[in-house]
């Protein structure tokens, strides 16, 4: 069952690393940030803000409002736990879709969070 375990992880780490980079839609809501956040999350762990700013060296509230940002646009799953106030973010099909450059300007809505 480990062994299993460590293939999967493995596998997704291997393929994070050499996933094909096509040309991705650019949108005006979109920032160098997003993609890297995005990237960061390719391998399909979940991270919270606070792990991914530390990782790209930014603010943590930054980091925190980007992630909201992509998770209304559908490119990130926010994930909540009963009890535990550090919310947490993985990417979603569509956004591995948008890495892969797999997504449409009609598909990217424009949703703006408060």
């Amino acid at each position: 069952m480990v062994s299993h375990m460590i293939k999967g992880a493995v596998s997704r780490v291997f393929r994070s690393f050499f996933r094909p980079q096509k040309l991705r839609l650019q949108v005006e809501w979109l920032t160098h940030t997003d993609e890297r956040v995005l990237e960061l999350l390719a391998d399909g762990q979940e991270k919270p803000p606070s792990t991914l700013a530390h990782e790209l060296n930014r603010s943590e509230e930054y980091i925190a409002d980007r992630c909201r940002q992509l998770a209304l646009n559908g490119l990130l799953e926010r994930i909540e736990r009963a009890g535990d106030r550090d919310v947490g973010y993985r990417i979603s099909e569509f956004g591995e879709r948008y890495l892969d450059g797999d997504v449409t300007a009609d598909e990217l809505s424009i949703e703006e969070g408060d």
